[in-house]
This record gives C-alpha cells, sequence and structure tokens, in this order.
C-alpha cells in the first residue's frame, strides 16, 4: 500500500450521480437509478466526499427529520483507500456535524447498517450490535416495481 497521507485527501459536501454510483459499484453495492440517486444526494441532512487526486474515494451521508432520528447511510471507502484513515474521518466529521447543536441534556439516535462484519469499525464510535438493551436487531426491507409493474420485495427480487 502507497503512502496516502490524510492532509492529502479534501472534503467536499457534492458528489455527481456517477461518482455515487461510481463509489458503490467499488465496493461491490447495487447501483441507483438516477432518479433517485439525484433525489436521494439532493436531500441528504449531511453529505461528505472524501477526493484525492482530484477524484471521489469514498463518501458518508446522514438522513435525518433535523430534530432526534438519525441515519448514517453511504458509508464508502473505494477498497485500494480503506485502512487508511478516511473512513474514521468521514465518520468523525458526521458525527461532530450532528453534535454541533446538540444541548445539554438533550439526546439524538444515530442509527446505521453496518456493512456484513464490518461492526467492528463502528464500535470504536461507540456504536453497538442489534439486539442489544432493550433494541432489537436492525431490519430493513427493498422495494421494487419490476418492468411489469408489480411491487416486489426483497423475498421475491
Amino acid at each position: 500500500m502507497e503512502s496516502l497521507p490524510l492532509e492529502d485527501v479534501t472534503f467536499t459536501d457534492s458528489i455527481s450521480i456517477e461518482d455515487y454510483n461510481g463509489l458503490r459499484e467499488a465496493v461491490d453495492w447495487m447501483l441507483v437509478k438516477p432518479r433517485r440517486a439525484e433525489i436521494a444526494l439532493a436531500h441528504s441532512f449531511y453529505l461528505c466526499v472524501a477526493i484525492y487526486g482530484g477524484r471521489p474515494v469514498g463518501m458518508v451521508r446522514v438522513v435525518s427529520d433535523g430534530g432526534w432520528s438519525f441515519l448514517i447511510t453511504d458509508v464508502i471507502v473505494k477498497p485500494e483507500y480503506q485502512g487508511r484513515h478516511i473512513g474514521k474521518k468521514m465518520i468523525t466529521m458526521a458525527l461532530e456535524y450532528i453534535e454541533k447543536d446538540l444541548l445539554p441534556g438533550e439526546s439524538v439516535m444515530i442509527s446505521l447498517m453496518s456493512a456484513y462484519k464490518k461492526e467492528g469499525f463502528y464500535e470504536k464510535f461507540g456504536f453497538h450490535k442489534r439486539p442489544f438493551g432493550n433494541h432489537g436487531s436492525g431490519m430493513s426491507a427493498w422495494m421494487t416495481r419490476n418492468e411489469a409493474g408489480e411491487i416486489v420485495t426483497e423475498k421475491e427480487v
């Protein structure tokens, strides 16, 4: 692994749909249809994109109601740049953004769905695996409208 000083990585708050899907493709995630990607990126509560050599090498998004509920999503670092503290820096920046207007005595819930076997990375930031305490299992579902116009769920896709 060649040296990559974190000081050489810059961070921005925008990304093209093509670059967004390029990052997703780099980690073998499904691509997001352009219309859906445009809506998602435009409605992000917080967006941080890591740039190296003029190209995106990582990103993180936060979606929120702006009150007490936050979801960290799209945590991506291209495989060839992993292990260089880019992900750590982006998560730290996202958490600091959430913290900035949290007043004494207030609480917020920050959720995320970890990629498989990546839970240890998030535990370093105080996240815990579910179930935990009175928190049940994390759950998700995919809903797709197929070409015939029918709605199908993950089990049927």
